[in-house]
């Protein structure tokens, strides 16, 4: 027989982990539509409409990303304790790691495409990605994953 305890601990810990996963998915998904702003000459959503492998591919790499976050939140969710105080409650020292690490994915990403666009480190044309909604759907996919580590990453780093 399982206690009323144990079943309110439960309750409490998955209420905490999906609040935390609610909101570093809203802050994925404006990180993913900040690509948008980083990659000026690629037409990201307006070219995997329509496109079947595009469109899993961008949902696939969206799945990965959400597994990441839920497992990272599900560790180490924003709320700390059973108090109903805020302060001690809610773990804003965790959510200013995760907006930040948001952020340095964002920089990272525009130092990166400006590296491969600009730069031609590789001697790489980055507009060859717009020929194919296929490979803008591949590109997404790879931001979500890169994306996802580095909010998992944020979820995970010990605090103190």
């Amino acid at each position: 027989m399982i206690g009323s305890e144990f079943l309110f601990s439960l309750s409490l810990w998955f209420i905490r982990a999906l609040i935390s996963s609610i909101i570093c998915l809203i802050l994925g998904y404006l990180g993913i539509r900040a690509l948008s702003f980083i990659t000026t000459e690629i037409n990201e959503f307006e070219s995997i409409k329509g496109d079947p492998m595009a469109t899993s591919l961008f949902l696939g790499g969206f799945f990965i990303y959400a597994g990441l976050v839920i497992y990272g939140s599900m560790v180490n969710p924003f709320f700390l304790s059973q108090s109903v105080l805020l302060g001690p409650y809610f773990n804003t020292q965790r959510l200013l790691i995760v907006v930040l690490s948001v952020l340095v994915s964002f920089i990272f990403g525009s130092i990166f495409y400006y590296i491969f666009s600009k730069l031609r480190v590789f001697n790489v044309d980055l507009d060859d990605i717009n020929k194919s909604p296929v490979s803008i759907g591949i590109f997404l996919f790879c931001y979500e994953i890169f994306l996802g580590l580095i909010v998992y990453a944020s979820l995970s780093i010990p605090l103190g």
